[in-house]
């Protein structure tokens, strides 16, 4: 865990006054119990892949890489990234 998650962790523990490992406990068994939608992965069967893709044809790594490149803003990406990890510079 980052050192932010530990002090968010440690903050909900003292705010519940329990201990850092039965909040988290309690994170993980809401997480588990959540129904798989949209906004997670379930794992699917290779089977189930191969009858949903099996059709189309094969691509080459650059062939991908050139279709990735193609929908890819770095800049937004970069610029996200930033935002997330505040700007080190700055400091």
């Amino acid at each position: 865990m980052s050192d932010e998650q530990t002090a968010a962790l440690r903050r909900r523990a003292e705010a519940e006054h329990t201990s850092m490992q039965q909040v988290a406990l309690a994170a993980i068994d809401s997480y588990i119990q959540q129904p798989a939608g949209p906004g997670r992965r379930r794992a699917v069967p290779v089977d189930e892949l191969f009858a949903a893709f099996g059709d189309l044809p094969p691509m080459s790594s650059d062939r991908f890489r050139a279709d990735q490149d193609e929908h890819i803003d770095g800049a937004a990406h970069f610029d996200a990234y930033l935002r997330a990890h505040g700007d080190r510079e700055s400091e």
